[in-house]
């Protein structure tokens, strides 16, 4: 069976359970794993071993709890309950898990072109967040043509990067280009910042979610500033130690697909820009 929810396509491992080539068993560890729970805990199933490390949760072992929750799944979906995660586990998985739960729409706005083409930055955004049942929706994008005045303002950010932006450049440049409602995120793109280090900024006026990415940013960085203004500065910790985690302050590169955890999820929910659909 060919998978098809945005939460599993992604996992290579979960490709193969689909087909039992081979399927998750007890002992097995990673994303795959992590993102079973996530939908076992969605469905409401309680796994609160599996999800006690604050940094890394639910945590993607396949350990007696996790068989536990999959054997209780597989009674409640009247199949064969051996706690094993293959084909018929996964194809009622897949099903219950077939439309997306919620939405953002994103409003792209550039000033310079990204070293990583914006084809990849988007899926890649959709990816990551398709993985939670999030979907990324590109509502519309523009290419800022700026006048002389502006081009010497926006050459180079200067402004610190805070939680609330309501005067400076960041506040004039997300003035700029067509408007968005306030449910939805506009994504500038710059050639970048004084702090050389700093590749995004989340911060932005009330009423207006915004974001500000460097041209020179790495795929995943939207993704994570985006993360900033789902979460809002009610989240704590901002950052989070695990280089496994979108929003992880420095990592530029992951082996896998980035994750978050079952708070962060829980609390991006809640945004006024991630509507329930």
């Amino acid at each position: 069976m060919a998978l098809t929810s945005p939460r599993f396509v992604s996992s290579h491992a979960l490709r193969n359970a689909a087909t039992s080539s081979p399927p998750l068993a007890k002992g097995a560890r990673g994303r795959a794993v992590h993102l079973v729970q996530m939908a076992l805990l969605d469905l409401g199933y309680s796994m609160p071993r599996s999800t006690r490390n604050p940094i890394y949760s639910p945590d993607g072992i396949f350990g007696d709890e996790t068989v536990a929750a999959v054997k209780q799944f597989q009674k409640d979906s009247k199949k064969k309950d051996d706690g094993i995660v293959g084909k018929d586990t996964m194809t009622e998985l897949d099903r219950r898990f077939s439309k997306y739960g919620h939405r953002v729409r994103l409003h792209f706005r550039s000033i310079e072109l990204t070293v990583v083409p914006f084809d990849r930055i988007l899926r890649d955004a959709e990816t990551v967040y398709g993985q939670y049942g999030i979907k990324i929706e590109f509502a519309n994008g523009e290419s800022l043509a700026l006048t002389p005045d502006q081009a010497t303002i926006f050459d180079r950010i200067d402004q610190d990067c805070n939680w609330d932006i309501d005067d400076g450049e960041l506040d004039e440049l997300h003035s700029l280009g067509s408007p968005a409602p306030a449910t939805d995120v506009l994504v500038y793109y710059v050639k970048g910042f004084k702090k050389t280090t700093l590749l995004g900024c989340g911060g932005h006026a009330k009423s207006r979610p915004a974001l500000t990415v460097a041209a020179r940013a790495a795929r995943w960085d939207t993704g994570h500033e985006l993360g900033h203004v789902l979460l809002t500065s009610a989240f704590s910790p901002v950052h989070l130690d695990d280089v496994r985690n979108l929003m992880h302050a420095t990592a530029e590169s992951y082996a896998d697909i980035p994750v978050l955890t079952d708070k962060q999820v829980a609390q991006m929910r809640t945004s006024i820009c991630c509507r329930a659909v």
